[in-house]
């Protein structure tokens, strides 16, 4: 079984956004985060052995609330769905502590793993600070790296 989560802002009128800092200083808030998270299932490979969804297996959450209110609202999701019986379970994330923070108090013991956008964008942070004069060097590292995570081949232990 597998349990998604992620945050993205969405804008809101005034009255919701009252009493909150924005994101550039000196202005008023005009988002909130809404937390979003699935929880779907998978017992399948296909022939090269990658993963395969169960068909219909997946069921969505979301709120514009706390990470304390939406870990428990995905872990109650999750609970419904059956986690305390899968034999495999992992949590996907985009790497925000709130993400880990939500697996390690709900879900422990669960596979934690970097979804492949976010795990990207972590590599091109990682070759800018390698090399941040040199678009070359940086070319030069990212691609054989960026191949091993697309190939999913990269192992980190």
């Amino acid at each position: 079984m597998y349990v998604l989560m992620d945050g993205v802002q969405v804008p809101v009128v005034a009255a919701e956004a009252e009493g909150r800092t924005g994101r550039i200083e000196g202005q008023r808030a005009r988002t909130r985060e809404c937390k979003l998270g699935c929880v779907f299932t998978q017992s399948t490979v296909d022939k090269d052995g990658w993963a395969v969804r169960d068909p219909n297996s997946t069921t969505y959450v979301g709120a514009i609330e706390t990470a304390e209110e939406f870990g428990l609202r995905i872990y109650t999701e999750a609970w419904r769905r059956g986690w305390q019986w899968a034999t495999m379970k992992t949590v996907i994330g985009d790497g925000a502590v709130w993400i880990w923070n939500l697996a390690d108090q709900h879900f422990p013991g669960a596979i934690q793993i970097v979804d492949l956008y976010h795990a990207r964008e972590h590599l091109w942070k990682i070759a800018a600070l390698l090399h941040p004069h040199d678009p070359a060097a940086k070319k030069l590292w990212l691609t054989p790296m960026k191949d091993l995570l697309d190939d999913g081949t990269w192992n980190l232990w």
